[in-house]
């Protein structure tokens, strides 16, 4: 997808609380019409990179533009009513003493109102049924629709979501983002969604930033995030990938699991994914199966070499593995990062 013009831009961003620094040279783009992901485990900085791009805070110091406009630098400070920014908080954050209604049209003008925007939103978000209703007498699910319609209701260039489909079950959360981000696509809203769930990351997002310690590391599209990380933090943000100590020579590393083409030479972290690693039975085999776990849609097999260290494979169902059962294995892909130890 090609996007025509930036909307969001951060550089050299830092915050701090007392002694403890949540970002440091933070950096991002935003494009307009595109849903970027800001992926990160807890206390890597994520809220807090929300919160500053909402004004909600005061970076320490960095420069964040809207529009290629400074809206936040060392002398310039933009409050978030002049932003233009929506935004779905984690506990929703509704008006308890106000009806689904009520809440949407908060943030409007009465020339909105009356222009028919409140009931554009509250059809367009599915709610009709439910605008008498007050927000305890909701679901999660309707819960989080109305603070979506909220925040879109007022036409803002970009909508700011910070992890929300964590309080769901899975199989709701699922839906939920489903409809979410078929909305977004279908208005061309902006939007960045913070989450530490990879999954949602790659299958919602057009670009990719992981975080990591405060600072973006590898800024991609989802496919390029997962296929060609930068580092292991990287891949292990992505995936849940074998991870072998080899030594490279000549642009061959040799690892427990065989010697591959290498881009370094010196101490390597070789990373193996499980579905690059396909499975054989084999009664001479080389390894041994310890264990499998049956997902239905595929099946993750550990199983061990000869040395006692064990690896993970994942495959799909149509062969039964047992534990004990002698395997060999092909590799069809890795990929090597400068070993940090």
């Amino acid at each position: 997808m090609v996007y025509d013009s930036l909307i969001i831009r951060a550089r050299s961003v830092a915050k701090s609380y007392g002694s403890e620094k949540v970002l440091a040279d933070f950096n991002l783009d935003v494009w307009n019409g595109a849903i970027v992901g800001i992926l990160g485990i807890s206390g890597s900085g994520k809220t807090t990179a929300l919160r500053l791009i909402a004004g909600f805070e005061k970076p320490d110091s960095g420069i964040i533009e809207m529009r290629n406009e400074v809206i936040s630098s060392d002398e310039t400070y933009l409050p978030p009513e002049q932003r233009n920014v929506g935004m779905v908080f984690q506990d929703y954050a509704l008006f308890p003493h106000l009806n689904v209604k009520d809440n949407i049209a908060f943030g409007l003008s009465k020339h909105q109102i009356k222009s028919g925007r409140l009931e554009e939103v509250i059809d367009m978000c599915n709610l009709s049924s439910y605008r008498n209703k007050l927000p305890q007498e909701l679901s999660g699910g309707q819960q989080q629709r109305v603070a979506l319609a909220r925040a879109i209701a007022p036409n803002p260039e970009v909508i700011l979501l910070d992890e929300p489909f964590t309080s769901l079950d899975a199989h709701m959360a699922r839906d939920l983002r489903d409809e979410v981000m078929t909305l977004l696509r279908e208005t061309e809203t902006t939007a960045i969604i913070v989450t530490h769930d990879q999954e949602e990351a790659l299958s919602v997002c057009d670009v990719v930033s992981v975080l990591e310690n405060g600072s973006v590391i590898q800024s991609a599209t989802p496919q390029e995030i997962y296929l060609n990380p930068v580092s292991q933090t990287v891949a292990n943000s992505v995936g849940d990938p074998n991870i072998l100590k080899g030594f490279s020579v000549n642009g061959m590393v040799e690892t427990s699991l065989g010697t591959f083409v290498s881009a370094y030479d010196g101490a390597l972290d070789v990373s193996i994914r499980p579905e690059c690693i396909e499975l054989n039975l084999d009664t001479e085999g080389n390894y041994v199966v310890k264990e499998c776990t049956f997902y239905g849609h595929d099946q993750v097999i550990s199983f061990q070499n000869n040395k006692g260290e064990i690896f993970r494979a994942r495959s799909l169902p149509n062969t039964i593995y047992e534990a004990g059962d002698r395997i060999n294995i092909e590799i069809s892909e890795v990929t090597t990062f400068p070993s940090k130890a």
